[in-house]
């Protein structure tokens, strides 16, 4: 490897069912949130970071691709960066919600 070659690596990610969809957990120690980009194209989420110091010493790039299923609602995405931790919430779409069945009397 190049001195000047920054080395690339798959983040940490730990994923939990949750009674409204899923919570991934992807850990990315150093990344400052506006060095964080989380895209999403069909159902091909993506998610890129930096790590930067001065110095050059510990410099890391994270790249992730996750495919997301079928379930799940791409518009309900609701994203949170906290101390180099990355939470994404993903709902589950509405219309597989569990829903009351009236029962119509004769």
């Amino acid at each position: 490897m190049s001195e000047n070659t920054i080395p690339t690596e798959r983040p940490r990610l730990r994923s939990r069912v949750t009674e409204g969809g899923l919570e991934l957990t992807i850990l990315l120690p150093g990344v400052p949130k506006d060095a964080l980009t989380v895209n999403l194209e069909d159902r091909l989420l993506t998610l890129t970071g930096e790590r930067r110091f001065e110095g050059g010493a510990e410099e890391r790039d994270y790249h992730l691709k996750v495919n997301l299923h079928e379930d799940l609602d791409p518009n309900k995405i609701e994203a949170r960066h906290q101390d180099g931790v990355l939470t994404l919430q993903l709902s589950k779409r509405k219309e597989l919600a569990p829903r009351r069945i009236d029962i119509l009397a004769n």
